[in-house]
């Protein structure tokens, strides 16, 4: 991958101010392996900070056509690659303002290069060092590689997701293009919860007055939903 742009999630929100329009928060991790089994490494951030200081850019999806901003704050501490930065007052800065609020935007995204790595004995990438072009806001369904990990065990945290998405979606206070953003991450997740409770159904058979009653919260929430 080396010389290749790459995008990984990994970072959170941390707070925010709406009246002021600021966000901080992390845009990535250390120490914890990805499901491309890689690693981010304490450090691996130092230098592309000082080098590209001022050319980093907060960016909303890794859309380069519309920038949220720069970062006021980016620096390494123990947990990651943490940040402040100011949204721009842009008609798509205040709707990523409001799907912060919405609780609907939690993670973060960088888009790199990556300069230095190894591999470990078990086949993990170290990622040691990296040029760093922008960090993202991304929302769910962003990443159409980032799996669900016990589905059954979190149907109470997607359930909270989807009304969250929903009541966003049925204030109409968005631009058309979020708008959609959100109904495709909302068809997305549809077909995960699909595919992922077939697979479970496949592992074990339930009995048939008990099949798919763990699911039927989830299914009533997309049969009901309606704009």
């Amino acid at each position: 991958m080396k010389g290749m742009i790459e995008q990984k999630n990994g970072g959170s929100v941390k707070d925010i101010d709406l009246k002021n329009r600021r966000v901080s928060g992390y845009l990535s991790g250390f120490g914890n392996v990805d499901h491309d089994n890689d690693i981010f490494v304490k450090g691996s951030y130092s230098k592309t900070i000082v080098e590209r200081k001022g050319n980093i850019f907060f960016l909303q999806q890794h859309d380069w056509s519309k920038p949220l901003g720069k970062f006021d704050v980016l620096t390494e501490d123990e947990k990651g690659l943490y940040f402040e930065g100011e949204v721009v007052n842009t008609s798509f800065g205040l709707d990523q303002l409001k799907l912060y609020e919405a609780g609907i935007v939690e993670q973060h995204s960088v888009g790199f290069q990556t300069i230095q790595s190894d591999f470990d004995t078990k086949g993990v990438r170290n990622i040691k060092e990296v040029k760093l072009y922008e960090g993202s806001a991304v929302t769910l369904g962003a990443n159409s590689d980032t799996p669900f990990t016990g589905f059954k065990s979190g149907i109470k945290e997607a359930n909270n997701q989807i009304t969250k998405i929903m009541s966003v979606l049925k204030s109409g206070n968005l631009t058309d293009e979020t708008f959609m953003q959100l109904e495709l991450a909302l068809k997305q997740l549809q077909t995960k919860a699909y595919k992922t409770g077939k697979h479970s159904n496949q592992d074990i058979e339930p009995s048939p007055g008990t099949r798919n009653k763990d699911y039927e919260p989830l299914i009533n929430t997309f049969n009901n939903f309606k704009l």
